[in-house]
């Protein structure tokens, strides 16, 4: 009896075992249901160039390749250039500057660069970074070929240093031996020259690479050793101390299309091939279109809001323009923080020249994508803009050896992107030759394209109110601590003070409630949702979601996905966050103000410190989510992370780089989307346009680099009229107050956002949201309203219009012109500004055209 049930016990604890084994394995090995989001590309096949015939005088050293019904690609067979011209127009865009040869500032590679369209960075066999361009290793030399294809034509570069022949020239001798067989047996000058063409490192002289690309040179040193007597013989034994490296060589192909509206420029990047190197980045079309010395006009960025690089500013000692689209992966980022910037969230750029515009918009590859830009003075003559893509991640390890010695080691990913990167470019003019043209261009595109779509008509003026409901905090018992959750804001509680904002006036309340489940605001993983009973439970949430809507409102429920705090109870996250190349998990907390790394919990709250969830499980919450919130009648779900927290995966088995990345979490926009809750929409990158109801927390401002000399409301010309929106809480930021916020508000559209609590933030004073630290609602109630009636006033007869036009007239004054006729005329100074038949006083805004004006 005793052996049967040994035998029963042991049967069920090895089922138990093998039910564990097969969960594990399954959950999380072979989980891959985030590849259903990829998608692939393929490079079309290539055909045998042939020109066609030019209609008119043509280009003068180019060939015609390829024409539609607005334009025609020209290019120069030898150096690869290429030419795009307006047939409507005759209007020409160069892809390198054709006064390049009388450029007073470049010197060697700088000049060298000017003439290439492709530039790459690697990292050699010896991990020292390598810049490089495709005139520079392939053009010169003729290594390329030219192909055609649909609507355009295929350059495909072997990019490498043909070899020399080096005859009896060793590349390695040791010091005895040169002396000994060649110096002694030369004059004092020709043994100079000798050596010349040597390094020496511990006792052995190597070739140099300058002297061995040098024909003339090597024949010159082939003939002093043959004088010297030095033979085939010797040189076969001296060969010995060489350590031939692998010869650095790639094979890159660029693309260029016509389309309706100008080009497109692409690198199939499943095509490349490397040798004896890997790269890591790419520039493409450097100079396309730059301005000269010469030429009036300004350089576009999307650096948060938007910013304008005159031509020509002078500023050359300043750093250039270089910034991440959608901000940097933070699986690349430093711990150390030591600037805040905004975000880019928009891939575009643009250079504006007269009555004439070329603006660019990044459509493949652009979550691997940078800006850069930078004027004329200092490397080169031009002003120019141009796209960088980071194909292959890498980060630094410390190696250190046995003697206490360390070095920084570049760890590189095995493989790099391989799909397309695309840019396509549109030629603008006449009005549309400026930025207002090009936010209305790409609103237009994206319209078209269904990523935004016209707001219904309405003239009120929204008000974002943020809760603050139940917080962590650490409580005890008989003096052992454990974690519980202080009601900050109860539903009921947040129904009054709704309450009281709409008895001052303010009829539009769209509320984001934070801390709702989970634990509070840094709650637990969203595969489960627990509405809070300290809150007051589900029934009274859904009496508030009623109440709001019942006025025109909407109560959102705020949600996380991107970061899960280390606190999670149900988050694997050695097995489920996002890993470092190194295969480290990819972790954050709070800025630590002494050291300025972003790891810190501050000592007291725990919460804080949090993993980034890989984009491998993220499907699995996400649907498992909108699983339980779909029984939860409230309005839609506020999406703290997941619009503007883009993380790619560099876990050696598995790499999801970053592009990838953005496929899988657009998948899940649209998951969410079709979950018939409206989505709120914290920081707006364009793959979440698509999706959003409301926005919060967009670029209202620049960073200031110092190469920047004016800010510009791009991205709210953009979505203004399609999604209404917001930036930070009023109360928490540091936006400017009083007159100088009202105005920034009213020039960019933005309405009022405030993030408040019915209890006093002195109850969170040592808890994970003691940055919340004014936000207890009777303080700022009046302010609201105040502030709510002031630019209602101003914005809510253009709340459904699209904003067409932004201009700085004389004397900084700001003239914006809204799609119904209304104009709003913002000065910023301390003078009081006349522009026509109007008066705009110092400090202050006049309202034009609508149906009231207001100042």
């Amino acid at each position: 009896m005793r052996k049967k049930i040994k035998a029963g016990i042991l049967t069920a604890v090895l089922l138990l075992a093998v039910l564990f084994v097969c969960n594990f394995v399954f959950r999380y090995l072979r989980y891959d249901k985030y590849k259903e989001y990829l998608s692939a590309d393929v490079t079309e096949e290539g055909e045998l160039f042939q020109a066609l015939p030019a209609s008119g005088q043509g280009i003068p050293g180019m060939v015609l390749a390829a024409e539609n019904k607005c334009f025609q690609l020209y290019t120069n067979t030898t150096t690869t250039e290429i030419a795009i011209v307006e047939k409507r127009t005759g209007r020409i865009v160069w892809s390198n500057p054709q006064d390049r040869e009388n450029d007073p500032y470049a010197f060697g590679i700088h000049k060298e660069d000017l003439n290439s369209t492709l530039t790459i960075e690697y990292y050699n066999h010896g991990k020292s970074s390598v810049k490089t361009d495709n005139y520079a290793m392939s053009i010169q030399y003729g290594q390329f070929k030219l192909e055609k294809i649909a609507d355009g034509i295929r350059y495909t570069y072997t990019m490498e240093e043909p070899g020399t022949d080096l005859g009896i020239v060793p590349t390695a001798i040791s010091e005895e031996r040169l002396q000994s067989l060649v110096l002694d047996q030369l004059t004092e000058k020709q043994a100079r020259t000798v050596k010349g063409n040597f390094k020496l490192k511990d006792g052995v002289y190597t070739l140099m690479d300058k002297a061995a690309l040098s024909v003339m040179g090597m024949k010159k040193l082939n003939d002093l050793l043959q004088e010297a007597g030095y033979t085939e013989e010797d040189r076969a034994a001296d060969m010995e101390l060489a350590q031939e490296e692998e010869k650095v060589s790639f094979i890159i192909a660029v693309e260029y299309r016509l389309t309706e509206e100008g080009f497109s420029a692409s690198i199939p990047a499943d095509g490349i091939q490397e040798k004896g190197g890997q790269i890591y980045r790419l520039q493409l079309l450097k100079f396309l279109g730059a301005g000269g010395r010469e030429e009036d006009g300004y350089l576009f960025v999307p650096n948060g809001s938007g910013s304008l690089i005159h031509f020509n500013n002078g500023k050359t000692t300043d750093a250039a323009y270089s910034q991440y689209v959608y901000g940097i992966d933070p699986v690349t980022q430093s711990y150390i923080v030591t600037e805040n910037t905004e975000t880019a969230r928009l891939p575009v750029f643009g250079i504006q020249k007269e009555d004439e515009a070329l603006f660019a918009v990044i459509t493949q590859g652009d979550a691997l994508a940078g800006i850069g830009a930078d004027v004329s003075g200092k490397l080169n003559a031009y002003n120019y803009v141009y796209p960088q893509f980071s194909i292959r991640e890498m980060e630094m390890m410390n190696m250190f050896g046995a003697t206490g010695s360390y070095a920084d080691t570049p760890m590189l990913e095995k493989d790099p992107y391989r799909q397309r990167l695309q840019v396509e470019y549109v030629l603008l003019s006449g009005e549309d030759a400026g930025y207002s043209g090009m936010a209305r261009y790409y609103r237009e595109r994206l319209t078209a394209e269904g990523s935004l779509q016209k707001s219904a008509e309405t003239k009120t003026l929204p008000f974002y109110l943020d809760i603050l409901g139940g917080v962590e905090v650490k409580e005890h018992i008989l003096g052992v601590p454990y974690r519980s959750v202080y009601p900050m804001t109860t539903f009921k509680q947040a129904g009054e003070i709704a309450g009281l904002l709409y008895a001052a006036g303010i009829p539009d309340i769209r509320m984001n409630y934070q801390g709702w489940f989970n634990g509070g605001v840094y709650h637990d993983a969203p595969d489960k949702v627990d509405i809070l009973s300290r809150l007051g439970g589900r029934k009274e949430m859904e009496k508030l979601a009623a109440m709001l809507e019942e006025q025109g409102g909407r109560l959102y429920g705020d949600t996380a996905f991107g970061k899960i705090p280390h606190t999670s109870k149900r988050y694997q996250y050695k097995l489920e966050s996002s890993k470092y190349y190194s295969g480290y998990v990819v972790s954050f907390g709070a800025v630590n103000p002494a050291t300025l790394r972003q790891n810190s919990i501050l000592d007291w709250y725990e919460e804080l410190a949090c993993e980034v969830m890989s984009p491998k499980f993220l499907p699995r919450y996400v649907e498992q989510y909108i699983e339980e919130i779909e029984h939860i009648n409230i309005t839609g779900i506020g999406l703290r992370d997941l619009g503007s927290f883009l993380a790619s995966d560099k876990r050696r088995t598995e790499v999801i780089n970053r592009q990838m990345a953005k496929q899988v979490v657009d998948g899940q926009l649209k998951a969410l989307d079709g979950s018939g809750k409206q989505l709120l929409v914290d920081g707006g990158n364009l793959y979440a346009l698509r999706y959003a109801d409301d926005l919060t927390g967009i670029p209202t401002a620049c960073t200031p680099y110092f190469l920047i000399d004016e800010e510009v409301p791009f991205y709210e010309m953009v979505v203004h009229g399609s999604i209404p929106y917001t930036g930070e809480s009023i109360n928490l930021s540091d936006a400017g107050e009083g007159n100088e916020l009202l105005l920034k508000y009213v020039e960019y559209g933005i309405a009022p956002r405030f993030l408040l609590s019915w209890q006093s933030s002195g109850h969170i004073k040592y808890t994970s949201s003691s940055d919340k630290y004014s936000v207890q609602y009777e303080s700022w109630l009046n302010e609201a309203a105040a502030l709510y009636k002031e630019l209602s006033s101003a914005l809510a007869p253009v709340s459904d219009s699209f904003m067409t036009r932004h201009e700085t007239l004389a004397g900084g004054l700001k003239r914006v012109t809204y799609e119904n006729g209304t104009v709003i005329y913002v000065n910023h100074t301390l003078k009081d500004i006349a522009e026509g038949k109007i008066m705009v006083p110092a400090e202050s805004y006049l309202v034009e055209g609508g149906e009231k004006d207001a100042q």
